[in-house]
């Protein structure tokens, strides 16, 4: 009898205790490290650099071990291309004559940076032993910014007249010949994103209900963000000698549209996370 007591008191307490243990927490994080845009270019080499995240959170623990996180963040992504001399064919302009022609483009030099804010939703199932945590799960990225910058290039253009079946070569008036590259800048049209995610780190237990989680992040995209084909010249027959370029990213470079300069992009962070939580 007095061994049955003692069962029914032990399993009261751990009933009290677990039940204890199954609160609420709100949070503020912010990180940092290496957080490119990831691809592989058709010719030249890319690089990534360093990024953030901003957020707040929400952790439901389901018992003392076991909780879900949600809430909603800001990433910040980037990337270098330098591309390998490439000859580009924007088909099907118009001069300012009205004649149809194709423009071929040989690039040398070109250079551009690409950037790109996100809003990431994560949903992450939370793990904690000791004062070490571990969650895993997956973001959704929603597209809020996409800018691009390209630097100067050498850039040599031909104009070749179908109906004509005539090449101009050296009319500078009407953008052919060789010239230094204007500078362009402008937005990307990128898609939605999805990564896998992963924190691994340590759990701090401060005062008044406050605790620091700091530790490491890894976000793997899955599905490809890149969303729009446009050509790659801006060609205005108004004004032939100062045209622009689109972004590497969402631009073609041959005249059936098909050749692209990237075929799939995805979004990539790596780095340190630092987060302070209030328990409810």
């Amino acid at each position: 009898m007095k061994k049955i007591k003692l069962l029914i008191l032990v399993a009261t307490f751990s009933c009290q205790y677990a039940f204890s243990q199954a609160t609420h927490e709100v949070s503020a994080h912010v990180g940092g490290g290496f957080s490119p845009i990831t691809y592989k270019l058709s010719s030249g080499n890319k690089s990534g650099g360093f990024g953030t995240v901003f957020g707040l959170g929400y952790t439901y623990f389901i018992d003392y071990q076991l909780g879900i996180q949600s809430g909603v963040e800001l990433g910040f992504y980037n990337a270098q291309a330098d591309l390998h001399d490439i000859t580009t064919i924007s088909s099907n302009l118009t001069d300012n004559e009205g004649d149809r022609f194709d423009m071929h483009t040989t690039l040398s030099g070109y250079k551009e940076t690409q950037s790109a804010m996100y809003l990431n939703i994560p949903i992450m199932a939370l793990y904690q032993i000791d004062m070490y945590y571990f969650s895993g799960g997956f973001k959704i990225g929603i597209p809020l910014n996409g800018k691009y910058k390209s630097q100067d290039a050498i850039l040599t253009n031909k104009g070749y007249y179908t109906d004509l079946d005539n090449t101009a070569e050296t009319q500078e008036f009407a953008g052919y010949g060789t010239f230094r590259g204007k500078n362009s800048d402008g937005k990307m049209d990128l898609g939605i994103a999805a990564m896998l995610s992963l924190e691994a780190g340590m759990k701090w237990f401060l005062k008044n209900d406050f605790m620091l989680y700091s530790g490491f992040y890894f976000d793997c995209g899955i599905i490809n963000i890149r969303k729009k084909d446009v050509p790659f010249i801006n060609y205005d027959p108004q004004n032939p000698e100062n045209f622009t370029t689109n972004s590497i990213l969402t631009s073609y470079y041959n005249e059936n549209e098909t050749t692209k300069f990237v075929e799939k992009a995805n979004l990539m962070s790596v780095g340190i996370k630092v987060r302070l939580s209030f328990g409810l």
